[in-house]
């Protein structure tokens, strides 16, 4: 069985790898996908998320404090449950309740990371997994034996971020400010594309760009009273007007042509 794993934020993806490490030591037979290491270099990754989404049976969404409300993982979860019934689109809240969510998020059936919720999501994966599902005792030695070093991987993770959150900002001088600003725009015109660049009409797009778009255009949905999958509603012409307006939005695409694909690409998916 495929099972797709999805995350956006630092704590999001590190949790993410762990479980793609972990699921196949109590699950030999589920084959987990985590992008970052599972996309092939150079691969489009249009083509190869569509792909890996038509292959996968299941799907679980790594939530936490820092991604609840980002527009990729609303995207993503958007895309698993166009491709699999409701009941196999899996939220899996790290520090986080049931409360805590709002929006399209709020309508899927949620598992909070405790043992007894977990345990429970694991069970209904192992019970799809037909010939190759595990005997009940079977399960629970392995479930019991490699769940306390997964917890606590997680907790060092999450502890982590909330350790930052809480630590006081140390008090900068003007001078340090003033600093960072000149650096800043020295990397700003560093990065500005070559007057031969911005004329270039590409036939793809690199991870970040697309991601970068793709969020700017949830922010429009969310201004316009869009629902999350009413892409085919959307008029493109008024979404590229309202993205050219977006300095970093006119960076990263170089030239309206390249926007003009990435918001086509975005409807019609």
């Amino acid at each position: 069985m495929n099972l797709f794993i999805s995350w956006s934020g630092d704590d999001s993806k590190a949790i993410a790898q762990l479980l793609k490490n972990w699921i196949p030591k109590i699950l030999q037979a589920v084959k987990p996908y985590f992008t970052p290491s599972d996309i092939e270099k150079g691969a489009k990754w249009e083509t190869e998320i569509t792909k890996k989404l038509n292959e996968c049976n299941i799907g679980i969404i790594c939530l936490t404090s820092e991604n609840k409300e980002k527009p990729w993982i609303l995207f993503e979860a958007g895309a698993l449950s166009n491709k699999l019934d409701k009941s196999k689109v899996c939220p899996l809240l790290f520090g986080l309740s049931n409360s805590d969510l709002t929006g399209p998020l709020a309508t899927f059936q949620t598992t909070i990371f405790v043992k007894d919720e977990f345990k429970k999501l694991m069970q209904t994966i192992n019970n799809q997994l037909g010939d190759n599902v595990l005997a009940d005792n079977t399960f629970q030695e392995l479930f019991d034996t490699f769940f306390p070093k997964l917890e606590s991987d997680v907790s060092s993770i999450l502890s982590k971020t909330n350790a930052l959150k809480i630590s006081p900002s140390p008090v900068r001088s003007d001078r340090d400010i003033l600093d960072e600003i000149l650096e800043l725009t020295r990397r700003q015109y560093s990065v500005l594309p070559s007057k031969s660049d911005q004329y270039e009409v590409l036939d793809s797009f690199d991870e970040s760009t697309v991601k970068s778009v793709y969020s700017k255009i949830y922010d429009y949905m969310k201004v316009h009273n869009f629902k999350l999958k009413e892409y085919s509603l959307l008029d493109d012409e008024e979404v590229y007007d309202y993205l050219s307006r977006d300095k970093e939005v006119r960076r990263l695409c170089r030239n309206s042509d390249n926007l003009k694909k990435i918001i086509t690409q975005f409807i019609n998916q």
